[in-house]
C-alpha cells in the first residue's frame, strides 16, 4: 500500500447540500427540478425537527431569510449589469 499523500479540498457548503439532496432523492438519474425542491424540503423539514424547539416557526424564518438572500443577489447582480454596461 502506497503512502502518497492526495490534496483534497474541503467540499463546500453548496457540494456538501447538494450531496444530501442526491442522497434524498436516492437516483442516480436526471430528474426534474421538483425533485430537487422536494428532496430539498424533506431534508430540511427533517433537520427542523430534530433541531428547532419550534419548527413550525422557524421554517417561516428560514423561508424569509432565505428570499432576502436570493434578493441581496438579485440586485447586486443587476448593479453588477448596469455597471458594465457604462
Amino acid at each position: 500500500m502506497s503512502k502518497e499523500s492526495v490534496d483534497a479540498r474541503p467540499l463546500t457548503s453548496v457540494e456538501l447540500l447538494d450531496a444530501a439532496v442526491w442522497r434524498e432523492i436516492d437516483s442516480d438519474e436526471a430528474q426534474p427540478a421538483a425533485a430537487f425542491l422536494e428532496a430539498l424540503s424533506r431534508l430540511v423539514g427533517r433537520w427542523l425537527m430534530v433541531r428547532s424547539d419550534a419548527p413550525g416557526v422557524d421554517v417561516v424564518t428560514v423561508l424569509c431569510k432565505a428570499r432576502g438572500y436570493i434578493a441581496r443577489q438579485e440586485v447586486s447582480q443587476t448593479k453588477e449589469e448596469l455597471e458594465w454596461r457604462r
